[in-house]
């Protein structure tokens, strides 16, 4: 065994690019692998966003969407020990997991949720023939496959998947000393895409509707629209006459983004699926009663008591926001509070390199600890 710790190659074209979910994750895991001592190398799409940083490479694409390829990738890999490919269902993963396996590379996938069986049934005709021509042997070739906890594993199972696993939920990070007002006077606050389907926000609202007006809660939504999901709720809060109780406004970041879900009354994050929830994680780590459904996340903060679970049903979501504000729930943001401190970057950064490094080791290519 040497000094040497093992170098991770982190590839996803849009690295650079926005601050969607998986974004913002890939460059946390890269800074967190960095300071706890492996040597980190993010490939992106070469041309979107320059970076400073010397150990990001940018790899020229062509095509665009689902059929973006990489050009070049072969020079980026050389020297990396394991290869983690974000995203599912994407031809670039596809290239370069061949390309990884010609130069000898054990590659892991990092799809973020999107084997989730609801998530393989949206488009299923397109899906499956994608999966007999390119994901079936791209999954099967895999040194291990990345889910956020243990619970996932059987969506692997389903699809015959029987290799190894890395389960380590994504990382946490929220205001030192912010937490939960308590004083209920900003309303109930969701955070997050408008995606009326996928967040489940039509059900929400039809929940609202279905409360009476005398103990109807104040809900605000504050996000980024998506494929004009924006306008088909605010549509849906005409139809059902709740502009009196409910708000529809832009995104929200940074500071402003604290200040509005700590002075919440409650926060709610009412999926129909979801790879992982990060604002549902931010409210519960701020100590905000947190109402979820029945997604993986949401099962693991309702089990620990740290949310209140709602069907997912107008009706459900209904008794679940009544739920949300009784005084009880209280005690949920509190231990919501304590539970997420496990949640942290340098935990969760451990957690992958102590696993990656085991994938290495599994299959022959090296064996190299990491740096303190």
């Amino acid at each position: 065994m040497t000094d040497k710790p093992i170098h991770i190659a982190l590839y996803h074209p849009r690295s650079l690019l926005g601050d969607g979910g998986i974004t913002q994750s890939v460059r946390a895991l890269a800074e967190g692998l960095e300071a706890i001592g492996y040597r980190v190398t993010v490939i992106y799409n070469k041309g979107r966003k320059g970076s400073d940083k010397p150990n990001w490479r940018p790899v020229a694409h062509r095509g665009i969407g689902v059929l973006m390829v990489p050009k070049g990738l072969r020079a980026a890999l050389e020297g990396v020990d394991v290869v983690v490919l974000h995203s599912a269902w994407v031809m670039h993963n596809v290239l370069a997991a061949r390309t990884a396996a010609r130069l000898g590379i054990p590659y892991v996938l990092a799809p973020r949720g999107a084997y989730d069986p609801l998530i393989v049934g949206r488009r299923r005709r397109l899906k499956k023939m994608w999966w007999w021509l390119f994901e079936e042997s791209l999954v099967a070739g895999a040194a291990g496959v990345h889910v956020f906890f243990d619970s996932q594993r059987a969506h692997l199972r389903s699809l015959g998947y029987d290799g190894a696993f890395v389960v380590a939920p994504n990382g946490v990070r929220v205001p030192d000393g912010r937490t939960w007002d308590g004083d209920n006077r900003g309303g109930l606050a969701y955070v997050g895409r408008f995606d009326p389907e996928h967040k489940g926000l039509d059900l929400l609202l039809e929940g609202i509707a279905l409360i009476p007006e005398a103990s109807r809660p104040k809900m605000i939504l504050r996000g980024t629209d998506w494929r004009g999901g924006k306008i088909r709720l605010q549509s849906l809060v005409t139809q059902l006459g709740l502009e009196s109780w409910v708000e529809i406004g832009p995104g929200i970041h940074g500071e402003d983004k604290w200040e509005f879900i700590c002075s919440s009354a409650g926060f709610v994050y009412p999926s129909r699926w979801e790879a992982f929830g990060n604002s549902a994680a931010e409210a519960a780590a701020l100590g905000v009663p947190t109402l979820v459904t029945e997604y993986p996340l949401g099962t693991y903060l309702h089990t620990n008591a740290a949310a209140v679970m709602a069907d997912r049903s107008p009706r459900g979501l209904a008794t679940g926001l009544i739920s949300l504000l009784a005084p009880e729930a209280r005690e949920i943001g509190n231990n919501g509070l304590k539970l997420m401190t496990d949640f942290t970057w340098d935990a969760v950064s451990r957690s992958w390199g102590s696993q990656l490094e085991t994938v290495v080791q599994s299959s022959g290519k090296a064996e190299h600890p990491p740096q303190e």
